[in-house]
């Protein structure tokens, strides 16, 4: 471990180690569920073509989904394309709760045509295809 900077105690410690641990809660145990996963790539076009990003980013950093670093890093991106691609990117990697999350927010965002759209291919996923379980999926 580093060696503590002069004037930072156990409590400048403990609130970064809770701050880590945070985060690591925030992403939980497992990843995003596959036929979240699933949903989103066969709706990745119509999404990147759609998406309004505006409002929805503030959602989901709101719901700790994203981070500011990740909205900048999105912002970044050359056009609302490039911009929708990236956060297509992001969100399967950011944990259990980012797909009902994501929903949540196209539904407050007033993009419910999306959310619609998300649901109806999971609905064909989950008739088409068995379960999915593993022991790393299990306890999502």
């Amino acid at each position: 471990m580093a060696t503590p900077i002069a004037g930072s105690g156990p409590a400048f410690q403990q609130k970064g180690l809770m701050a880590a641990d945070r985060g690591r809660r925030i992403l939980g145990v497992c990843g995003m569920h596959p036929d979240h996963q699933e949903a989103l790539k066969k709706n990745r076009v119509v999404l990147a073509q759609q998406l309004l990003l505006g409002e929805l980013l503030e959602h989901l950093l709101e719901k700790d989904i994203i981070t500011l670093e990740m909205r900048e890093h999105i912002q970044a991106k050359v056009g609302s394309f490039g911009q929708n691609v990236e956060l297509l990117n992001l969100l399967p990697k950011r944990g259990p709760q980012a797909f009902d999350a994501f929903c949540a927010a196209l539904r407050e965002t007033k993009q419910s045509h999306l959310e619609d759209l998300l649901h109806t291919t999971l609905s064909h996923l989950r008739q088409a295809l068995p379960p999915v379980w593993s022991p790393r999926h299990g306890g999502c």
